[in-house]
């Protein structure tokens, strides 16, 4: 039973409350948890010791009257108790998946005669300053106690977030990561990213030295004078193909502002270069437009967007206090390290005249096929990341034929697995790809831009279909031709009416 007790906290940003959380089994013998939990909450209010005891006690009326009457018939559950700590109110809220119950069916006890029940909702009234009973449906019911503090008081002080002092001036070495230093780069990430960096992999020395001994990345490191790695990048290359993505890119804080990250990005551009590869991808958060200019100033170009990423992240080293907290979307861009040469493509004819501005823009010429049924089987394999609740199809051999089977696939990601967005990759160097391309796009998918040199034999299309709510609006673009693309992007969904 102790197993199910558990208490977590949310990092506080400046004006914004400090949530703290527990959940306890439906059980007594966890009262005198709850009310130490309470107890502590109203201390850190600085609320005045009778008004503190009067909290408790009302928490203590609260947990046992769920405890007795939200699971009848020996039903086992739980009971959630978050105390939100703002600079002027305290707001403690008990919930519970139990039985509904309408605190109007408990009439207010008359003096006099008063009833068991109705002594406890009159001690939690007389407790806190605001009483909300709220149906939430599916989520059961929570009863919340608001109190008033009498002073206001600072949830996250100014020297709480005092910059990092910087590391003394010294030389730094670029080279490949020994193995020895992979414990290093956790830390790293956690620095700069908190645990919200979208693969789990970097925050475990093992799973980083897999990776790399399984040729999916290859890591690059900045190393101090003592020894200590103060940067860190990568080229990921999961699939054989002429490119490979810059990525994994991070300075501790302590030793930004010394070009780390320059000399760090020449050194992945010359090994790329040396393994013959024909450019490198990367993808910038929209959620901080600074990054996507200082990938521009390495010379990448934006050429799609990758909408509702992953699950919504609050970066450390990245925050915007404008962004909506929704999925996270990338900008993606790509960087030729040799000269692209010209292409022929298949796409519909609707969509030639923003996908020749994608070519332009990358400084490649294109001509565009007349789409053909395909004359064999086609092929595709299917990816569901259950971490970042996203689905990827992949057509490596395109056939029209296929696409009842791929739609199937895409609506058991999005129903059964639970898929919040899918992407759907098109090999366009193929003819039926125009064809696959019109189906897709019936069917709800948005075209969201190109992918150079990620399929076997060229580039590819990437169809998005985004299936929670998600607000374009939001996206912060640095100025440039992302911006075109994004508009085109929105045309494209109300068009399609999704």
């Amino acid at each position: 039973m102790l197993a199910d007790t558990h208490a977590t906290a949310q990092p506080s940003q400046p004006g914004k409350p400090l949530s703290l959380k527990l959940s306890v089994p439906a059980d007594q013998l966890f009262l005198a948890l709850v009310q130490g939990f309470v107890r502590e909450l109203a201390i850190a209010a600085g609320l005045p010791s009778g008004e503190a005891q009067l909290l408790e006690v009302a928490s203590e009326e609260a947990f046992v009257n769920i405890v007795e009457h939200a699971y009848p018939g020996c039903r086992a559950g739980d009971v959630h108790i978050e105390g939100a700590l703002g600079a002027s109110e305290l707001d403690i809220s008990f919930r519970d998946e139990g039985i509904p119950f309408d605190d109007k069916m408990a009439p207010a006890p008359a003096d006099g005669a008063v009833s068991e029940s109705g002594i406890g909702l009159r001690l939690i009234r007389h407790a806190a300053d605001e009483v909300r009973f709220e149906n939430l449906g599916r989520q059961g019911k929570v009863l919340r106690m608001i109190k008033r503090l009498s002073q206001s008081i600072d949830i996250l002080p100014d020297h709480a977030i005092s910059e990092v002092p910087l590391a003394p001036e010294q030389r730094y070495e670029i080279r490949l990561m020994r193995p020895e230093e992979a414990p290093q780069i956790p830390r790293l990430f956690w620095l700069a990213y908190g645990y919200t960096y979208k693969n789990e992999n970097f925050y475990r020395p093992e799973g980083l030295l897999h990776l790399i001994g399984s040729g999916q990345v290859i890591s690059y490191v900045a190393v101090g004078e003592d020894g200590q790695v103060a940067g860190h990048a990568g080229l990921l290359r999961p699939e054989p193909v002429a490119m490979a993505e810059m990525a994994l890119l991070v300075v501790a804080p302590a030793h930004r502002g010394r070009h780390i990250m320059e000399r760090l990005t020449d050194a992945l551009a010359e090994k790329a270069s040396s393994m013959g590869l024909s450019g490198l991808s990367a993808n910038p958060v929209t959620s901080h437009a600074i990054s996507q200019k200082e990938t521009y100033r390495f010379g990448f170009v934006p050429c799609g967007l990758d909408l509702a990423a992953c699950p919504p992240r609050q970066f450390k080293a990245l925050i915007s206090l404008q962004a909506k907290p929704q999925r996270e979307s990338y900008v993606h861009c790509f960087h030729y390290l040799i000269p692209p040469p010209p292409v022929t493509i298949h796409v519909p004819v609707r969509q030639q005249a923003m996908i020749a501005r994608l070519y332009e823009n990358l400084g490649q010429s294109c001509a565009f096929g007349k789409p053909i049924p395909a004359a064999s089987p086609g092929n595709f394999r299917i990816q569901f990341d259950r971490t970042l609740q996203k689905g990827i199809i992949t057509v490596t051999t395109a056939d029209e034929r296929q696409w009842p089977e791929i739609l199937q696939a895409a609506r058991d990601m999005e129903n059964l697995a639970g898929a919040e967005v899918v992407d759907l990759d098109l090999p366009l160097a193929q003819t039926a790809t125009a064809l696959l391309f019109e189906l897709a796009e019936e069917a709800g998918f948005v075209f969201t831009g190109i992918r150079p040199c990620q399929s076997q034999d060229g580039d590819s299309a990437r169809l998005q279909r985004i299936c929670v709510p998600f607000d374009l609006d939001y996206l912060r673009l640095a100025p440039g031709f992302s911006n075109e693309l994004l508009n085109d992007v929105k045309t494209a969904i109300s068009a399609s009416g999704t």
